[in-house]
Formats: C-alpha cells, sequence, structure tokens
C-alpha cells in the first residue's frame, strides 16, 4: 500500500522543541484542509524532552519538555532524527487500523536503512506499556537494532477529523541523519508512487502560523501542565 503523491517539506534550520511540535501540528490541519499527505524531517537546536498528549508533565525531567499533540510516551530529542508524517481522512492508510499503519511506517524505515547497511528488525508484540521513557519501553513494531536488540526508533499517532499525524523519532548515526541521507530517498520511495516538494508559496503563513501557536499553546504552562 502506498500513497499516490506525498509531498515533501524541505527543512529550515533547526528549531526549537516548542516550534518543532507547533509547525507540525499546523501542518496536519493544513495537510486536513487539502488533503496533502506531507512527511518532513527535523533537528534539535539543542536536547529537548517531548511527552504524549494524555501523559502528566514529567516533573523529574531535567531538560525542558513539551507536550505533544500526539499519544505515547517520553522521548529525550537531540540526538535522534525526528519526522512528521500526515495522511489526510481521503487517503486509504488514514483509514486502516493503527497498529497496521504503525507498522507499514516502519516497515519502510526498516527496508531503507537496511539498503544503507543498518541491521534492523521490528518488535514482536510486547506488554510494555507505551508510556514512560519511550525508548525503555518497546512496543509492537518499534524499530529495534538487530546487533543489540535495544530501540531505536518510535513513534506516536493521533486521529483528528478521520485524518492522522505521525511524529516519529529515530536514533542513528550522525551521517544517517543528515538532509539527503543515502536511505532517505529509498525511505519515501517506499511510501508513495511519487513524491512533490511542499508548495513554497504556502510556506511562510504555516511558518507564522506556528510561531503563533508555540507561543500560544506549545511555550504555555497551561498546555505543558494540564492535566
Amino acid at each position: 500500500m502506498k500513497l499516490d503523491t506525498l509531498y515533501l517539506w524541505e527543512a529550515p534550520a533547526p528549531g526549537d522543541c516548542a516550534f518543532q511540535m507547533a509547525l507540525d501540528e499546523t501542518i496536519f490541519h493544513f495537510s486536513h484542509e487539502t488533503g496533502l499527505p506531507v512527511i518532513r524531517f527535523y533537528h534539535w537546536t539543542k536536547p529537548a524532552l517531548t511527552f504524549g498528549y494524555s501523559e502528566p508533565y514529567p516533573e523529574d525531567s531535567s531538560i525542558p519538555a513539551i507536550r505533544r499533540y500526539t499519544g505515547g510516551g517520553q522521548v529525550e530529542h537531540g540526538e535522534d532524527l525526528t519526522f512528521l508524517l500526515t495522511l489526510p481522512r481521503e487517503t486509504d492508510l488514514a483509514r486502516i487500523q493503527i497498529d497496521l499503519r504503525y507498522r507499514w511506517i516502519h516497515e519502510s524505515i526498516r527496508d531503507a536503512l537496511r539498503s544503507a547497511k543498518v541491521k534492523l528488525s521490528l518488535a514482536e508484540d510486547t506488554s510494555n506499556p507505551a508510556t514512560g521513557p519511550c525508548f525503555e519501553n518497546p512496543v509492537a513494531s518499534d524499530l529495534m537494532d538487530g546487533i543489540n536488540g535495544t530501540k531505536i526508533g518510535g513513534g506516536a499517532q493521533r486521529r483528528s477529523r478521520g485524518s492522522v499525524i505521525h511524529q516519529g523519532s529515530i536514533r542513528i548515526p550522525s551521517f544517517l541523519r543528515e538532509d539527503h541521507a543515502a536511505w532517505s530517498g529509498p525511505f519515501l520511495k517506499q511510501l508513495a508512487k511519487k513524491v512533490a516538494p511542499f508548495p513554497e508559496e504556502k510556506q511562510k503563513a504555516l511558518l507564522e502560523e506556528a510561531s503563533r501557536l508555540a507561543v500560544s499553546r506549545y511555550r504555555s504552562p497551561d498546555w505543558n501542565h494540564r492535566r
């Protein structure tokens, strides 16, 4: 199963955590309204921690913590490659079961990274909760190091008004986290029949909207400490 066309948002300079989370949400709403599936990869200006929409604020965190728009557990960012994938309600992939969609995304990453000689497997069914430190609690279809068996990739999803947002994090060597790394092309081809650049004329307005949302929501104690 593939998307017909996937729109690639070429990342601007690395941003802080609040802005990155705000831009993901902003792009997701744009994707829902326009029906355009979007993917973007991004990096971090400094270490940060994100935690799931329904989780309590991690009071013991030594680094800034920002509540995500998606669910899942706590994810430490900085030495990872993070990505957003949106699936509008018009796509077949937005309608399938979450476990099948989650596995499809991670199979696509696994197969693409194997082309770069990275040995990976997918976690089998586990009884681990999708809470707490994400990389300490693999769940079914998470990406696992094929040599030492540790978790190196996971993600969180949310469905809203029929559309799906997926936020993923992969801990891979720095040269594989670079823009246009050798495995990224095969990954995109696994996801879609055609990859097109995100409409440049739309980016400025979305970046401005995300900047406002970062202030009003993602830097707000009311959002991050809500119960």
